[in-house]
């Protein structure tokens, strides 16, 4: 008897041993993806922020140096920063130029390893004079709007332009100086008036509640966009619905769908865990309130596999 008894407790005890073992393991393990996922979300914000200063720096140094109109992209998948131009004629005759200013502003920011492309907005050659006037206009007036918006106090604040069926602007997101809606939306007319004699009605209203979540969301979807992208090779897009709730955070993947309903996906299971991680990582670090969310991921074919 005293022998089983021993042999109880000594396998009791294994067990237990064991478990620690393999419950401390999971928190190393843990441990060691946050602080490889921290490591990352800031080496990415680090990048953005270059990306952001050489589109601004490139865009000014291009129209202090006449260049005039001239749009630029950036496609953080790819490395590819776009110069878009009005026509061939202008392309053939500045592209190298161009080049050379993105390059050396590039290198000014020590940010390296991307690669130029031009894209002709008009293929044929030929310039709607009518359409670039317009254009040319919008983007006079929109300056105009953020600046003064930015003098009040406003900052990264969404607006939009249309001339059809009537000229005017539209504000949102203005919640703490609505009360001063009409005075605002007056200096702003009169603004506008004043550097291109247009008239425009400018419309501010409150953003939506759905709009402010959205919002307020977008740089959580673009960690995980990017982080997951990064640390899974089996990858393959990223979409969110908050219609119906809860939010839906979908990641999809080359995975193939397990043959049996007991074999699950442990890559499935990972990728779950790592995306949970960082909204989790970049909610704390925004200060967002967190909402009902439901992480999927597809296989190639479309169809959940966790």
């Amino acid at each position: 008897m005293k022998k089983i008894g021993v042999g109880i407790v000594s396998l009791v005890l294994i067990i237990t041993v064991s478990s620690i073992i393999a419950e401390t393991k999971v928190v190393h393990s843990e441990r060691k993806v946050e602080v490889s996922l921290v490591k990352s979300m800031e080496e990415n914000k680090m990048e953005n922020k270059k990306i952001e200063v050489l589109l601004t720096k490139v865009t000014q140094e291009l129209q202090n140096t006449g260049y005039g109109l001239v749009g630029l992209s950036f496609s953080s998948d790819d490395h590819i920063l776009t110069v878009k131009v009005e026509d061939k004629e202008f392309l053939a005759k500045n592209k190298s130029e161009i080049e050379n200013i993105i390059v050396s502003i590039a290198k000014d920011i020590e940010f390296q390893e991307f690669d130029v492309d031009f894209e002709v907005l008009n293929s044929l050659g030929e310039i709607d004079q009518e359409q670039q006037n317009i254009t040319e206009s919008f983007v006079k007036i929109s300056k105009v709007t953020s600046d003064l918006l930015k003098e009040m106090g406003y900052h990264d604040i969404n607006f939009s332009l249309s001339s059809h069926p009537q000229q005017e602007i539209v504000i949102e997101g203005m919640n703490e100086g609505l009360e001063k809606k009409n005075e605002i939306e007056k200096l702003i007319e009169k603004a506008i008036f004043s550097n291109t004699n247009m008239n425009f009605t400018v419309k501010i209203q409150k953003k939506s509640e759905s709009k402010l979540r959205d919002q307020n969301w977008q740089p959580i979807f673009s960690a995980v966009r990017e982080e997951t992208k990064k640390e899974f090779k089996e990858y393959t897009g990223f979409a969110y619905s908050f219609h119906p709730e809860p939010l839906q955070i979908i990641i999809k993947t080359n995975l193939e769908k397990p043959k049996w309903f007991w074999n699950s996906n442990q890559k499935g299971k990972q990728i779950t865990n790592y995306v949970e991680k960082t909204i989790e990582l970049k909610r704390e670090e925004l200060s967002i309130e967190e909402i009902p969310h439901v992480i999927i991921i597809r296989d190639k074919n479309g169809e959940k596999i966790n």
